[in-house]
């Protein structure tokens, strides 16, 4: 059986393969285990027996070169870190200009709301700060029980959606079209 084992040096931080004809010839390798060559894993699949004979035989890592794999470590979740930050950053950035946009938005324009049974109604865009009108609210609760009544054979009720609503005038007049076509829902188990 093919072992392939997944290093990283310690003096690059690269990641690599060694590929080992055999369960022998990686334990042979494990034993003179280079210097600066740290073993990550096991990327072939092997049973627990296999991997115990191989972890027995690991040559361990000395002082120097477990402060160069911690060093390695410390850098990659300093970078993760950073890079995570960032996305936050940018994230809010953009999310402030959405409620800048939305301040000056036409307030007619479509809601996107999100149901949820234990929860109620709320935005689904944090970002919008208008009012959820009684009229809405009176749509997307028609909305869920016309729902309700597709499950109800099933024995389920809708317990998460998320619906677009006009929440002023209903372009062509028909209080029946204040809810958009497209609406996404979720059921459970058990009858309203």
């Amino acid at each position: 059986m093919a072992i392939t084992l997944r290093l990283r040096n310690l003096e690059t931080g690269d990641l690599l393969l060694g590929e080992f004809e055999g369960v022998e010839q990686a334990q042979a390798w494990l034993i003179e285990r280079p210097r600066d060559m740290e073993v990550i894993g096991v990327a072939t699949a092997i049973d627990e027996e296999v991997a115990a004979s191989l972890r027995a035989v690991l040559r361990p890592l000395d002082a120097d070169e477990r402060a160069r794999s911690s060093a390695l470590d410390n850098a990659r979740l300093q970078h993760l870190r950073d890079e995570i930050a960032g996305q936050q950053a940018a994230f809010e950035a953009s999310a402030a200009a959405a409620r800048v946009a939305n301040a000056d938005g036409d307030p007619d324009r479509p809601m996107t709301l999100e149901y949820d049974r234990a929860l109620g109604v709320a935005h689904a865009d944090p970002g919008d700060s208008r009012e959820i009108p009684g009229i809405v609210r009176d749509a997307v609760a028609a909305w869920v029980m016309e729902r309700n009544e597709w499950v109800r054979s099933r024995r389920a009720h809708v317990a998460r959606a998320t619906i677009t609503v006009w929440p002023g005038p209903v372009p062509g007049g028909d209080e029946a079209d204040r809810c958009q076509p497209g609406g996404k829902f979720e059921v459970e188990p058990g009858l309203d």
